[in-house]
């Protein structure tokens, strides 16, 4: 169990971030790499093993990385530079970047700014890319939103990624570095080539989005509500104010907006019988459970008398959404048509992007999906002060 992380720790690692304007990202964080290949754009980058400078002919700057027992084993065309506890590759200006490929097991080419940092932790490789702050949204914007998408809208994603992205940065200070580029904190494969996602997030530098209290918003999305939006506590624990359910007719013709799916009665009820003591055996029930149909969002199966959270009937049975229709079709199948795809929560990225494709601005569409928030500069934030 992961020891709780005291307030004041988590303060002092949003302000030495802010204002070293660096985040710690470990990547590959969902990978064991044992063996990865990297590549330096060239006169850009120092080397250090172990805390000493590295030479290495810089018309090459390829370099092959091997895991040897509790230590990095560093080759390049021709020659061995050495066996290493730590490797740290520094910049030596901005414009300086890197790739780095997982050879084993095989992976693409990913390329990052900053600096790398290379130990082994818990048996395994760990890199650790230290980054300005406004790279790290450019990659979250890109790897959790994609390409080919309206200005505006990657706008509103670049401020709900940096929104996310400090306010969660305490998740991983106690492993040394404060975010993983996974789903658990948030995705970032690498800083991306479409300039106008980088655009965007130079755009709208340092905002963010807080509450009343001037606090971080829980920045949450979703791929599509399927016409409306879930309320806070229907899928969480508890009751957030700016987290409201909004009917959205913006997302409905979009391509994640409609769904099916058929399953075998049996495995149906037997599920429901098994996990949720459903009366399989009462008539009224069954009828129920396969004639239901949501003409908005509900929070129960059938109704709450039975206690089926759909929620967990979309965990259990990997559905796009909670919200769905069940019908029967023939004697021993169900007939389930969805709506959306994702939790429901926050902000539906296919209704935003057509807001932003029909002209709304990015302060519009936040307002629309965030009740009673504010879009501020870190800088103001009082928690981010000297005192």
């Amino acid at each position: 169990m992961r020891k709780k992380i005291p307030v004041l720790t988590l303060c002092l690692v949003l302000a030495a971030a802010l204002q070293a304007g660096n985040v710690r990202i470990r990547l590959l964080s969902d990978m064991t790499v044992s063996q990865a290949m990297l590549s330096l754009s060239a006169n850009a980058f120092t080397l250090y093993g172990d805390g000493n400078a590295v030479a290495f002919n810089d018309t090459l700057a390829v370099f092959q990385l091997q895991q040897v027992n509790d230590s990095i084993l560093v080759k390049t065309p021709g020659d061995t530079l050495g066996t290493f506890k730590q490797l740290l590759l520094q910049p030596r200006d901005e414009a300086g970047n890197f790739k780095l490929k997982p050879i084993t097991p095989l992976s693409g080419t990913r390329r990052y700014f900053g600096s790398l940092e290379l130990i082994i932790s818990g048996g395994k490789m760990c890199f650790i890319n230290e980054v300005d702050l406004e790279y790290y949204v450019a990659g979250v914007v890109e790897s959790e939103s994609g390409g080919y998408r309206a200005k505006e809208f990657y706008k509103v994603q670049a401020i709900l990624c940096r929104t996310y992205g400090l306010n969660h940065l305490g998740r991983h200070v106690q492993e040394g570095y404060e975010l993983c580029d996974g789903t658990h904190c948030q995705v970032y494969r690498r800083v991306p080539a479409d300039q106008q996602i980088l655009d965007a997030v130079k755009e709208t530098s340092g905002l963010v989005l807080v509450d009343g209290q001037l606090n971080l918003i829980t920045a949450a999305f979703h791929s599509n509500c399927g016409g409306q939006t879930v309320n806070s506590e229907d899928v969480w624990a508890s009751s957030v104010p700016y987290l409201r359910s909004v009917q959205d007719t913006f997302c409905c013709k979009m391509q994640q907006a409609k769904w099916q799916r058929k399953i075998p009665s049996e495995d149906w009820f037997g599920y429901l019988q098994a996990k949720h003591k459903f009366p399989v055996n009462d008539t009224n029930a069954v009828n129920k459970a396969t004639h239901f149909k949501q003409n908005g969002r509900q929070v129960y199966y059938c109704d709450r008398s039975y206690y089926v959270p759909l929620r967990t009937l979309r965990t259990d049975w990997q559905l796009k959404s909670t919200y769905f229709n069940v019908e029967q079709l023939g004697s021993d199948t169900l007939l389930i048509t969805g709506r959306g795809w994702g939790h429901g929560v926050g902000l539906c990225q296919e209704g935003a992007i057509q807001m932003a494709k029909r002209g709304y601005t990015y302060e519009q569409i936040l307002a629309f999906y965030y009740r009673g928030v504010s879009l501020v500069p870190m800088s103001r934030l009082a928690f981010f002060r000297e005192e």
